[in-house]
């Protein structure tokens, strides 16, 4: 399977495939809460939503 690529994967692939991921490591369902947000932060850096510099620490 080819690395996925901001410039070339489209923005439902991208939510495809974050779904299918997160439904696979769900906190709720005994997954980890750290790879939750790092699979959230991957999918919003895919879509080009990131969020400011600031810091809750």
């Amino acid at each position: 399977m080819p690395a996925c690529n901001q410039e070339h994967t489209p923005p439902d692939k991208v939510k495809e495939a974050h779904r299918r991921v997160m439904v696979a490591n769900q906190p709720d369902a005994g997954g980890s809460h750290y790879l939750a947000s790092k699979i959230n932060e991957a999918k919003d850096l895919m879509l080009g939503k990131t969020k400011g510099s600031g810091s809750a620490f």
